[in-house]
């Protein structure tokens, strides 16, 4: 910069968007000397607006300060090479061993040494010292990197203390990016520091944006998101291939993944590819991490509720739009849990129904073992015969309730293989229950099913029953005409509509 011309300097600040200044400079001749010449009197002398003061002033200094840097790290370089001058002329190995006797006595391991190996002190050394220009290099980016000044519409939102929506969030991103980008020299490699450094910077300038504690996590995570969106479609740069063969990958192929692998993936594989369809990759965060949680044993399912409340947008965008129920249940495997499907009705309907179910099979279950359609019904048999062998009062309780959940359909004369399957195999698409052994307290098991797959597995009758409406209204599913009296008898008791 020091020996450009003015026309060289009017250049250069047009690429750095200063091109209103281009006239002035050239007016008063400013060169490249005298540009880094400049002090803050006679930059408000040349420019009127402060912004471009400010910006003015920021890449001079920056210049300066890697000219500095540039200078300590020649310094060092050449003191280096003062005392190892093969290894910074990058003389070989061999060529060392082979460049004479005085030489070959000051790098061969021993006497005895016949192979002409080098000494490992060398290659020690020579190690350390490429880390530790290594090392300087990344020093230097950090101490050096300033937030980058953002576009105007996205500074007037951020001027309000607004968090930004999904639109704006991906331009900080976008923004950030290519500036680290600028940083790296054109890399796409940037190490886990950097992002650190650049992430504190944005959240110290916008203390606003790192929600409830967590927007560090969820700002890193998308701009390495970025990273390899950007990266992806490169394949065949040399740096990509090169990572590709570190990690796994050959020239021309692709690693198959394993079982589990791809299980554990399913997530960020389709994030890559349709990063719009699922809100950006803040969003992304939240999907992985609940996938990832539904795999222990142990759940932290107050951030389960936290996390499921972030997404329940997106979760009931693709509902609508009809995404296939195995999708759904692959990014938000929590729904196959009982608990979280009944929060995710509440949420909808603002409505407890396993609470409400409770209290409509405590109400109704004596009413409707009376009536005379259920008297002959294999069920109700099946009940009686059951209550010879038990005197327990819960027991007997239990067991009525059943039985009366069980006999619902028949009672309104629907269709009771829509509603259903008592140790019978399921054959409906439209969620149904699946009843084994209903009245052994040893072995009944109860499940739901929807689209001829299991959902979940359930507790009780009661469980059973709330879970079954439920998926209904969470999963958008129509109810079918031979079950519809059944299904609307419930709904009046839990929503309180009308006296059934």
């Amino acid at each position: 910069m020091e020996n450009w011309s003015v026309d060289q300097v009017c250049k250069w600040l047009r690429q750095m968007n200063l091109g209103e200044l281009v006239p002035k400079f050239r007016e008063e001749e400013v060169s490249g000397a005298a540009l880094l010449a400049l002090n803050d009197r006679m930059v408000q002398q040349l420019v009127k607006k402060i912004g471009h003061q400010a910006v003015l002033m920021d890449l001079i200094n920056k210049y300066q300060q890697q000219k500095s840097g540039l200078e300590s790290l020649t310094y060092r370089s050449e003191t280096a090479s003062s005392k190892f001058p093969e290894i910074i002329s990058g003389t070989t190995d061999r060529q060392m061993v082979n460049s004479g006797p005085v030489v070959q006595k000051k790098y061969m391991c021993s006497t005895e040494n016949e192979e002409g190996l080098v000494d490992h002190r060398v290659l020690k050394q020579k190690k350390n010292l490429k880390s530790f220009f290594a090392r300087y290099k990344m020093l230097q980016w950090t101490s050096s990197y300033a937030l980058p000044d953002l576009p105007y519409d996205v500074k007037c939102i951020l001027a309000e203390k607004k968090c930004p929506d999904h639109s704006m969030r991906i331009r900080i991103i976008e923004f950030l990016q290519a500036d680290m980008t600028k940083y790296l020299e054109g890399s796409l490699y940037p190490n886990s520091q950097q992002y650190n450094i650049v992430v504190n910077a944005l959240l110290q300038a916008y203390p606003f944006l790192n929600e409830d504690g967590n927007g560090f996590l969820l700002w890193k995570r998308a701009l390495k998101d970025r990273f390899k969106y950007v990266r992806r479609p490169i394949e065949d740069d040399e740096q990509v291939l090169r990572n590709k063969c570190k990690f796994g990958h050959r020239r021309g192929q692709t690693r198959k993944p394993s079982f589990a692998e791809s299980k554990t993936d399913d997530v960020q594989v389709q994030l890559e590819e349709e990063p719009v369809h699922l809100e950006g990759s803040a969003m992304a965060v939240h999907i992985r991490w609940l996938k990832e949680e539904y795999m222990k044993t142990q759940r932290n399912w107050e951030e389960v509720d936290n996390r499921m409340n972030v997404t329940i947008e997106i979760r009931r965008k693709m509902i609508t739009n009809k995404a296939p129920l195995k999708d759904i249940l692959r990014l938000f495997p929590f729904l196959r849990c009982p608990y979280q499907l009944f929060r995710e009705f509440q949420l909808l309907r603002h409505m407890d129904i396993y609470k409400k179910t409770v209290e409509i099979l405590e109400i109704y279950s004596e009413n409707i073992l009376s009536l005379y359609v259920v008297r002959n019904n294999p069920i109700n048999i099946m009940l009686q015969e059951n209550l010879k062998e038990h005197t327990g009062e819960d027991i007997l309780k239990y067991m009525k309730m059943t039985a009366a959940c069980l006999l619902l359909p028949d009672v309104f004369g629907d269709d009771s293989s829509l509603f259903a399957a008592v140790n019978e195999e399921v054959k409906v698409v439209t969620p149904v229950l699946e009843v084994k052994n209903p009245f052994s307290m040893n072995s009944c098991e109860f499940a739901l099913y929807v689209e001829r797959e299991e959902l979940a597995q359930l507790d009780d009758c009661t469980m059973a029953l709330a879970a079954l409406v439920a998926a209904f209204h969470v999963f958008d599913i129509p109810c079918p005409n031979r079950i519809h009296r059944t299904l609307n008898f419930l709904e009046s008791l839990v929503f309180g509509a009308r006296s059934p």
